[in-house]
Formats: structure tokens, C-alpha cells, sequence
């Protein structure tokens, strides 16, 4: 069974890290709020700070956007209902109903749609007794989102490449070891083929955990004075993983027609010897690939082992057409060498670089 590969969390790592980050954002908010603009209880201010700093700066200002603006529409909504309905059940009421549909018809995202009726019920109720307090509330709140955010900013945040290499390579090392195991039970049969099928479908788990990994880094080398020279590989990492998605396709398929073979299946040698050979060469050429694209180093040439793997293709397909061999083991033999192909195929050269994409303000208020 795969399991996702767990980093050790140690007390002076990036969790001690945020934490200072987060603390001092939250210092510097209440101060300002407190001493310098004289709120006498500035709790929104650095209450704003921790919900502001995340792990990237991209999320923090993104947060941070997205709650002011959450504020700002949520004491209107507040102000308009006192107004109409004064403070009772029916007005509670309704101001919740009408502040969440204006949070989403507005798209302030899932900070600020949530903000909205927040907001609009403490304007409401705690407005009404205590004077100036939705400015205090409007104000504090965008002082501890810029404190957060500035924070973060000059405290820059790492962009988690290695790890996220590390986890690209472990996707490939995984896709690897599965065609090699499949390769070792073709001369002897040496575990359920059934298990190499439940194997191949946790591959889709890894590989949406792995894609994941690249997102996050690509998301933190926004805005990042780090990002510029982060940027290349992050966007390399990127079709590296589409790449690795397609690859899990075929890697699938060939653990799905040797669990569907029948029971005590094993190809004659003649079949069996160059099926593992260009098994064990397309793993090989695979995790070679994978060091290439997360370790910047010059492609290779891919026609010497284009042409064994084509060599050994041809192979299969003539041992397969001996007059001993029953049409079952070619089928079978044939579907798993095809599917080796198509891995070799998606491997030549360099992945694909996906465009970089363009910046609008819209995505600032996304999820």
C-alpha cells in the first residue's frame, strides 16, 4: 500500500516560522490600533493578523482583501436593516439570509462571503449599544490584514521547491516500482496480480497529491521576491506532473490486463525474457527522466534507448506469432508491451513548460 511520504515537523522549521510571523503581525496590529489610532479594544485588529498570514504571500493578501471587503459589506448591510427593521428575531433573521447571498453574489470568495454576515451581525447587535463601532470594526480589521500581509512580505515565505520535487520524484520512484514488480512476477510469479491492480488505482491518489504539491508552489512563488528565480522550475515541475499523469494511465493498464490474465498466468520465456527487459528499461528511463526535470540537468539523448525499447517492442510482438503460443498469452503480452510504448512515448525530451497565467484580480477572491 502507498502511503504519501510524511515530513518530520520540528520546532524550528517553517511551523515556528509561521508562528513568529503570526505573532509579531498580531503585536504590531493591536499596537497600531491601540496607541496610535487610540481603539480602546482593537481585537478585530489582531484577530484579522492571524487569519491573514498564511503559508505564501499570495494567500495573505488574498485573505486579507477578502476580509476587509467582507467587513466593509457587512456593516452596509447592517446599517441598512437597523435602520428599516431595528434588532429583533425577524431582522436577525433576514440580515443573515441577505448578507450571505450578497457575499456570493458579490464573489468576495470563502473569507469574505463568510465575513459578510459575520460582520453585518455584530454591527447589528453590538453597534446599537457601543458607538463608533463598525468604523473600529472596518478599521481594525484592514489594519491587521495589512500588518499580516506586510508582515508576511518582508518576512518571505519559502516556495517549498525541494519538497515539491521530492514529491514529483517520489510519484515517479512509485509509477517505477510497480513496473519492475510486474516485471519480477512475469519469470515467477510472486504475489496476487490483484494487488498490483489495487496498487496502480492508489497511483491516482499520488498523483492528485502530487499535483497538489506543485499548485502550492506555484502559488507561493507569487508575489514572492524568491518567486522570479523559482519560477522556471515550478513551471517545469508543472508539465512534469501533467506528463506523469498520462504515464499513470498506461502504468494502470498494465496491471489491470495482468490482474484480468487467468489465474497461475506466466508467458513462456520466449515471450516472458523481453517483455521484463523492456519493462525494467521503461522504469529505468523513467525515473532517469524524473532526475533531469527536477534536477536541471542537460536532457539526454533519447534515440539509443528508443531504439532498445523499440527493439524489444518488435521482440514481444515476434515471440508472440510462434506456433507454441496460444492466442491468450499473445493478447495478453501484446496489451502489456503496447502500453510500455506508450509510457517510453511520453517520455521523450523535455516536458511540456505551461504558460504562466496572466494575473486578474478575480483570482484574488478565489477559494
Amino acid at each position: 500500500m502507498l502511503a504519501r511520504r510524511r515530513r518530520p515537523i520540528t520546532w524550528l522549521g517553517p511551523a515556528a516560522l509561521h508562528a513568529a510571523k503570526t505573532a509579531l503581525a498580531s503585536g504590531l496590529s493591536w499596537f497600531l490600533a491601540a496607541n496610535v489610532l487610540g481603539n480602546s479594544i482593537p481585537v478585530f485588529a489582531p484577530l484579522a493578523a492571524v487569519l491573514t498570514v498564511q503559508v505564501t504571500v499570495w494567500e495573505s493578501v488574498s485573505r486579507g482583501l477578502q476580509r476587509v471587503l467582507g467587513v466593509v459589506v457587512g456593516v452596509l448591510v447592517a446599517y441598512g436593516f437597523a435602520r428599516l427593521a431595528g434588532i429583533n428575531a425577524w431582522s436577525i433573521t433576514l440580515v443573515i439570509f441577505v448578507s450571505l447571498l450578497t457575499g456570493r453574489a458579490l464573489r468576495l470568495g470563502q473569507q469574505g462571503s463568510i465575513q459578510v454576515p459575520v460582520s453585518a451581525l455584530l454591527v447589528l447587535v453590538l453597534g446599537a449599544a457601543t458607538s463608533g463601532y463598525a468604523l473600529d470594526r472596518v478599521v481594525d480589521t484592514a489594519i491587521g490584514a495589512g500588518i499580516g500581509s506586510l508582515v508576511n512580505l518582508v518576512m518571505v515565505p519559502r516556495t517549498h521547491l525541494d519538497e515539491a520535487q521530492g514529491d514529483v520524484r517520489g510519484f515517479a520512484g512509485a509509477l517505477a516500482a510497480l513496473l519492475r514488480d510486474v516485471a519480477a512476477s512475469l519469470a515467477l510469479p510472486r504475489a496476487d496480480p490483484a494487488t498490483y491492480l489495487e496498487r496502480a488505482r492508489q497511483l491516482s491518489d499520488e498523483a492528485a497529491a502530487t499535483a497538489l504539491a506543485v499548485q502550492r508552489t506555484e502559488t507561493a512563488t507569487r508575489w514572492n521576491p524568491r518567486g522570479r528565480r523559482d519560477r522556471p522550475a515550478v513551471e517545469k515541475l508543472q508539465g512534469a506532473v501533467r506528463a506523469l499523469g498520462v504515464v499513470e494511465r498506461p502504468v494502470r493498464g498494465i496491471a489491470r490486463t495482468l490482474a484480468d490474465a487467468p489465474e497461475g498466468w506466466c508467458p513462456p520465456p520466449d515471450v516472458a525474457r523481453p517483455l521484463n527487459e523492456m519493462l525494467l528499461r521503461v522504469a529505468n528511463e523513467l525515473e532517469a527522466w524524473v532526475d533531469r526535470v527536477t534536477s536541471a540537468v542537460g536532457q539526454a539523448d533519447d534515440t539509443t534507448a528508443e531504439t532498445g525499447v523499440g527493439a524489444l517492442y518488435h521482440g514481444v510482438l515476434v515471440a508472440t506469432r510462434a506456433a507454441e503460443i496460444g492466442p491468450e498469452t499473445a493478447a495478453i503480452a501484446s496489451a502489456i508491451a503496447l502500453d510500455a510504448r506508450r509510457i517510453r512515448e511520453e517520455l521523450r525530451g523535455e516536458p511540456e513548460v505551461l504558460p504562466v497565467a496572466r494575473f486578474s484580480w478575480q483570482t484574488l477572491f478565489g477559494p
